[in-house]
């Protein structure tokens, strides 16, 4: 037989064990849903322009990820293409020195703007079917500059 105080003892420390781990697992869960990715732009120092990020491109390399931040090393040219699939996140920009050393855009200045996903989808003429690869675009620099450069693109 079964003695009920002895069963009644050892029930309410599992109850209490059970509904303690299912709240930490839920706040864990929570966590990982609310911290999003990041997007680090490692920028050649005072680069000013357009940034085109051209995702999941063969033959390209992986971006390197930590953690949840992808890192982006941005050329010159600032045209970068990977292997990487496009997913949303938060983006942070930062200037690379000649020696490496890494350096913050000024906070107090919005410095992204124009940003815009496109492609992704199909088309194509006469039943052709051909995919569009995702790219994100942005322009890097004070609204002052980027209107500059948006009076001297051609008309499309």
């Amino acid at each position: 037989m079964i003695n009920k105080a002895r069963f009644s003892n050892l029930i309410i420390p599992f109850f209490i064990a059970i509904v303690t781990i299912s709240i930490v697992v839920g706040v864990i869960i929570l966590l990982n849903i609310t911290e999003g990715t990041t997007h680090k732009f490692l920028l050649p120092k005072g680069f000013m322009g357009w940034v085109e990020v051209t995702y999941e491109q063969p033959g390209f390399p992986a971006l390197k990820k930590e953690d949840r931040t992808f890192i982006y090393k941005v050329p010159p040219s600032g045209k970068l293409m990977t292997a990487s699939k496009n997913v949303s996140g938060t983006m942070v920009l930062i200037y690379v020195e000649q020696d490496g050393r890494l350096i913050d855009l000024p906070t107090d200045v919005p410095m992204i703007h124009g940003q815009g996903t496109s492609g992704g989808g199909q088309g194509g003429p006469h039943g052709q079917t051909e995919k569009f690869p995702d790219k994100l675009t942005f322009f890097v620099g004070t609204e002052e500059q980027w209107r500059e450069a948006m009076e001297k693109q051609p008309a499309s």
